[in-house]
């Protein structure tokens, strides 16, 4: 009432250099990059199985004197 109340002031910012080709592909870029990392995290768990189960294996075969 007595005080003057702040007007919002809305801004148009253009970019200067905003290259729309350039953009679309860092993004597709990061997609990609993104997919590939999740990808090889998969795969590395069954490595590690396949290498328990083959040790294993060799273990019980080691002990039941098949292999000596």
């Amino acid at each position: 009432m007595f005080f003057r109340r702040p007007k919002y002031h809305r801004f148009e910012y253009l970019p200067r250099f905003y290259e729309p080709d350039k953009d679309a592909s860092k993004d597709f870029r990061r997609k990609f990059k993104r997919e590939r990392s999740v990808h090889r995290r998969k795969s590395r768990p069954i490595l590690w199985w396949l290498v328990v189960i083959a040790l294993a294996a060799y273990a019980y075969l080691y002990l039941a004197g098949v292999i000596r």
